[in-house]
């Protein structure tokens, strides 16, 4: 997925996964301090904030690199502890809104939401896009695959796809070009994290966020409501909290346009500009 985007990739084990455990980062730290102190050092370092970034950027720090961190677009309350620790021992945060600069004070470089260049023009397919990360979110799926007066289009993640197929209903387990199905949605139901951000910012499609309970290690409520707010998002909690399915059903008639948002990314690209010329 990555290889369109890189001239050189290292792979260094995860610690975890959202839905796991401390004891699962326990289990695999030797093999990530090993893999992460072979690394060839580079002159600026970027750590993209889940913990597989922790020791990669430590060890760069260690060999004189100057490491930059990015919060997770959807954290205004709390931090990432994974970032929490980067920025330690870094030179700056980059966060993509305002209202998140007051987490790391002095440290804190506000660009706006980072995102890449839309590679496609949005049209509208006349369908709702509904997808929840590499893990899935099956209660999710399960309420809106009951949706029969609307296309439907599910990227299901570790879900099985055929428990979805049919009719009305377009189902698969991963696209790497997930951006195309977003750029020709109608709307966008997906929960906390980036996907939100890359509908609205991208390609001004309406968005509903359900916050999945699951991602224990990611943002909490408050911070994915704040989230919701900031995109112009309609905001619902986890499904296993609704009554009725009706919940979906009544979002879906009343949801708004989105915010109208300039991507943070230019500014970002100029300061690390700015900051490649500083190097000796």
């Amino acid at each position: 997925m990555i290889r369109d985007y890189a001239n050189i990739i290292y792979e260094v084990q995860k610690g975890r996964e959202p839905n796991e455990s401390s004891i699962h980062f326990a289990k695999r730290i030797m093999k990530i301090l090993y893999e992460s102190s072979k690394l060839p050092k580079y002159d600026i370092i970027i750590a993209t904030g889940s913990n597989h970034s922790i020791f990669p950027s430590f060890f760069q720090f260690l060999k004189g690199g100057k490491v930059f961190a990015i919060e997770s677009q959807d954290r205004f309350i709390t931090k990432g502890k994974a970032v929490d620790i980067i920025s330690k021992f870094s030179k700056g945060v980059f966060l993509h809104w305002e209202e998140q600069r007051k987490l790391y004070k002095d440290k804190s470089i506000v660009v706006g939401p980072i995102v890449e260049r839309p590679r496609y023009e949005p049209r509208d397919n006349d369908y709702i896009l509904i997808t929840a990360g590499s893990l899935g979110f099956k209660r999710l799926f399960d309420i809106a695959s009951k949706i029969t007066w609307k296309k439907i289009v599910i990227q299901t993640g570790k879900v099985d796809p055929r428990l979805y197929k049919k009719e009305n209903v377009t189902s698969f387990s991963f696209d790497p070009d997930l951006e195309k199905w977003i750029a020709n949605s109608s709307l966008v139901i997906t929960h906390q994290g980036k996907t939100a951000m890359e509908a609205v910012v991208m390609y001004k499609k309406p968005v509903i966020i359900v916050y999945n309970k699951d991602w224990k290690s990611a943002t909490t409520y408050e911070d994915a409501k704040i989230y919701a707010e900031v995109l112009g998002a309609t905001f619902l909690d986890d499904p296993i909290s609704w009554n009725s399915d009706e919940i979906l059903y009544n979002a879906l008639e009343k949801v708004g346009k989105p915010k109208e948002i300039k991507p943070g990314t230019p500014k970002l690209i100029h300061y690390l500009r700015d900051e490649e010329n500083l190097i000796p």
